[in-house]
């Protein structure tokens, strides 16, 4: 019963594509508020790109048609990929689309680059999670902003979630120390990714609740700083 008050829908490709990317972030904060999940910011990551891909897609579908894969050079033939064609991924859709404010292509592009330098490391990705609230919850909300601006109000998400994400540390003082001391150099290095990444942002990027939301009640780890959590106390 949906309708779409910014544009209609190409044939029901569109509709397919925009109901698949709202189910992919659905289930991401699903995902995030089980605090017992296995890797459930890893798959909160992994599924959120996937979601914000295929929003684009589907953009791309109902404002230019099938056009959202990569063509061989100097050839008008689709590179393929097991038989299938090769979509463009989630960076390639930024650039594509290029209408997204600063801060929050800054937020993408930091959990695109985030998600490659996690997925295949053995770390408590617990911590990761504590340290990346903040951009973890932007990253949900710059979506449904994006997805209302394409789709219209009636796609809003909000009455699907009773809460945004929760914030919640399940492990024990003492577990999550000896995690650490094990896994001390991965956890190390996907920290510096962190601290680098935002040290290298604009103030008012950084600053920004498109970038990070900073809105929410969470432990302060460091202070006027950019390493670890920013403050995330109310500022209103």
């Amino acid at each position: 019963r949906r309708m779409f008050s910014k544009m209609s829908l190409r044939k029901g490709k569109t509709k397919q594509m925009v109901e698949s990317s709202i189910d992919s972030a659905l289930l991401a904060v699903e995902i995030y508020n089980k605090p017992r999940t296995s890797f459930r910011v890893e798959n909160y990551i992994s599924l959120m790109v996937i979601s914000w891909t295929r929003l684009f897609h589907a953009y791309f579908n109902q404002t230019k048609g099938d056009v959202y894969y990569y063509k061989i050079k100097n050839s008008p033939r689709f590179m393929k990929v097991d038989g299938e064609k090769k979509a463009w991924e989630l960076k390639t859709c930024i650039n594509k689309y290029g209408l997204l404010e600063e801060s929050v292509r800054a937020n993408l592009e930091f959990f695109i680059k985030l998600r490659n330098k996690i997925e295949h490391r053995h770390i408590d990705k617990e911590d990761v999670g504590i340290n990346i609230f903040g951009e973890c919850q932007a990253l949900l909300y710059n979506y449904e902003n994006t997805l209302i601006k394409l789709f219209g109000e009636d796609f809003s998400i909000n009455e699907s979630l009773a809460f945004a994400l929760q914030f919640s540390k399940m492990r024990t003082t003492e577990q999550s120390s000896a995690n650490k001391k094990i896994l001390a150099k991965d956890i190390l290095e996907i920290n510096k990714f962190i601290e680098k990444y935002r040290s290298g942002l604009k103030k008012e990027i950084f600053n920004s609740q498109e970038y990070s939301i900073k809105l929410i009640q969470i432990p302060r780890i460091s202070n006027d700083s950019k390493k670890n959590v920013p403050n995330l106390k109310n500022r209103t």
